[in-house]
Order: structure tokens, then C-alpha cells, then sequence
């Protein structure tokens, strides 16, 4: 019985403790748009991977596909991408900045849906 004793105030006082019920509250991120999320996806991904982005400025539902990288004219790392949409398929290439280390959607030189 002796030996139970310290058992049994240990759980009682782990039961008394207060408890933080409060969830640790999500960092103030702001909301990425849709083109944001896109280039962050071909910029962070492997060759051959794809995913689905819906409001692009490609279309209102696109698929993206992951090409290969290169080193564009300005020194930046640069990553080429294929969306297909019901516009077609566009070529479009992901450039990281070298200050703020983000990526970005290149400007585009192809009209959409020239391939």
C-alpha cells in the first residue's frame, strides 16, 4: 500500500495540472494566388512531377508538368514547365529571385496555347 501512495499523487497532481486547451494559432501567412502556388510547385518539385491548379491566369482549371532547369541570361535558377489546358498546352518557366530566393513565373513569351 505504501508503494501505491506516491503512485497515486503523481496521477493526481497530473490530473490537477492545468492544461493549455488553446491550439498554437497559424503564423499570419498571407494567401498565396493561384499563380504563386503554381510556380512554387514547378520550383520545389523533381522533372516529370505534375499537379491540378484551378483560377490560374492559364486557365481556369490547368494541369502542370515539371520540365528541366537552366541557368537563365540574368544568372537565375530557372525551372521550364508544360500546362495543359483547355486552351492547350503553353510553356511557361519559373525563375528564383536571387534576393528574395522565391520563385516567380517568368513573363511569358509564347502565346497561350503555342507549343
Amino acid at each position: 500500500m505504501k508503494r501505491l501512495l506516491p503512485l497515486v499523487v503523481c496521477l493526481l497532481l497530473a490530473a490537477c495540472a492545468p492544461r493549455n486547451n488553446d491550439q498554437a494559432a497559424p503564423a499570419n501567412q498571407p494567401v498565396l494566388s493561384p499563380d504563386q502556388q503554381m510556380a512554387n510547385f514547378l520550383g520545389d518539385s523533381h522533372p516529370g512531377a505534375s499537379a491540378s491548379f484551378s483560377g490560374t491566369s492559364y486557365g481556369d482549371y490547368v494541369t502542370v508538368t515539371t520540365r528541366e532547369d537552366y541557368i537563365s541570361a540574368l544568372g537565375e535558377l530557372c525551372r521550364e514547365g508544360l500546362v495543359n489546358s483547355s486552351g492547350g498546352i503553353s510553356r511557361i518557366a519559373v525563375c528564383r529571385d536571387k534576393k528574395e530566393q522565391a520563385w516567380r513565373l517568368a513573363p511569358r513569351i509564347f502565346p497561350q496555347g503555342a507549343l
